[in-house]
């Protein structure tokens, strides 16, 4: 799945983060990041690495576990 994608519906389970999901999502596809496959490989080998992404902190790299679990237990 396409991580713009996911974002998207991700932001009717958080209303509250919406500017911050989108903002993440935009960052990802920046860094070449484009499916949620590929999300969730890389911050599973290498969590702290997320945060060396430009305009990704401590709080979106939270996110992103968040939502890498979210997808990978298949609650979509």
């Amino acid at each position: 799945m396409v991580v713009k994608e996911y974002f998207i519906a991700c932001e009717e389970w958080f209303p509250e983060r919406k500017s911050e999901l989108r903002r993440v999502s935009l960052a990802l596809r920046r860094e070449g990041i484009l499916t949620m496959e590929d999300l969730c490989a890389r911050q599973r080998a290498s969590p702290e690495q997320m945060t060396k992404i430009r305009d990704i902190g401590e709080k979106s790299a939270q996110l992103i576990a968040a939502l890498c679990k979210q997808y990978e237990d298949n609650e979509f």
